[in-house]
C-alpha cells in the first residue's frame, strides 16, 4: 500500500506556506501565481494555525465586495485542520479527505510541517497503484 511517504517522494517535499496576516488579495495572487488550490497559514511563530484554500476566498468574495481588501487569511483560513504523517496510507488519507470535507492535506513528521497532499496526489497515487494490480494479475494469467 502507498504511502503519503512515497508520495512526497515523487512530488517533492516542503510546502509553501501564507502568513496570517497576508491580505486576500495578496492570498489568491500567492495561490495563482503558484497554480496551488490551498497553502498552510502560519502564526509570525511559523506555528501552523489554519488551511486557506480557493474555495474558502471564494465563498467569501461575494458577500465582502469591496471590503475583502481588508481581511487577512487569519479572517476567512478554517481553523480545525486535519493532517497526516508519511507514514499514512493513501486510502487512509482519502478517508480523513471524505470525511472532514476537505481537499489537501498538511503532512507532519516529529511536530514539522514537511509536505501537503491534494485529493489529486492521491487519486493519482491510487490510479497508479491499480494498474500496477491489472499488469501484475495479467501478467500472472498468460504465463
Amino acid at each position: 500500500m502507498t504511502t503519503i511517504r512515497q508520495i512526497l517522494d515523487e512530488k517533492g517535499w516542503g510546502s509553501i506556506v501564507l502568513s496570517s496576516n497576508q491580505t486576500i488579495q495578496q492570498v489568491a495572487k500567492f495561490l495563482t501565481a503558484r497554480r496551488v488550490g490551498a497553502a498552510p497559514v502560519v502564526d509570525d511563530h511559523g506555528v501552523l494555525v489554519g488551511m486557506l484554500s480557493e474555495r474558502d476566498i471564494m465563498r467569501f468574495v461575494g458577500d465582502l465586495g469591496e471590503h475583502s481588501n481588508h481581511w487577512t487569511a487569519a479572517d476567512l483560513m478554517t481553523t480545525l485542520v486535519v493532517s497526516c504523517s508519511p507514514e499514512t496510507t493513501i486510502l487512509d488519507a482519502m478517508m480523513m479527505m471524505t470525511n472532514k470535507r476537505c481537499r489537501h492535506l498538511p503532512v507532519f513528521d516529529n511536530h514539522a510541517l514537511v509536505g501537503i497532499v491534494s485529493i489529486g496526489d492521491l487519486v493519482k497515487a491510487r490510479l497508479e497503484e491499480a494498474e500496477f494490480e491489472v499488469a501484475s494479475l495479467r501478467s500472472y494469467i498468460t504465463t
